[in-house]
């Protein structure tokens, strides 16, 4: 059996709710923002294959009535790419195998768009106090 996929080490690396929201931080092995008054949450969406992602999933929650709306952003589908320059490749799945490879380079700027329009969407003005 080989090594687990670094959730969080990935999601560190990915960092697409932190490129909507500055504050948004990874827990375990997700990542988390809250922007007005909905908990937006991102994590590596497994595929029909042990230890091989496919993309991730993105929810949208109202901590008073529940979950929004959940999304898959598939790798292929938003054409992520690892590497630069003649090293450039396609990011179809993630497993141990392919992780190693985002550490030279990742381009995301298709999933970074939908994650934007995702959040800007389901966002509500945080309560106030009266």
């Amino acid at each position: 059996m080989g090594r687990d996929v670094p959730h969080r080490a990935v999601l560190n690396i990915f960092h697409l709710l932190r490129r909507v929201e500055p504050t948004a931080t990874v827990v375990g092995t997700t990542e988390v923002a809250r922007i007005g008054g909905t908990v937006f949450t991102l994590a590596l969406a497994p595929s029909i294959w042990h230890g091989r992602y496919s993309g991730l999933h993105l929810t949208a929650v109202n901590p008073a009535v529940g979950e929004l709306a959940t999304t898959l952003l598939s790798f292929e589908d938003y054409k992520v790419t690892t590497g630069t320059g003649a090293a450039q490749r396609r990011l179809d799945y993630l497993d141990e195998h392919t992780t190693g490879d985002l550490t030279n380079g990742v381009a995301t700027q298709a999933l970074e768009e939908a994650v934007a329009a995702f959040t800007k969407t389901f966002t509500v003005p945080a309560p106030t106090s009266s």
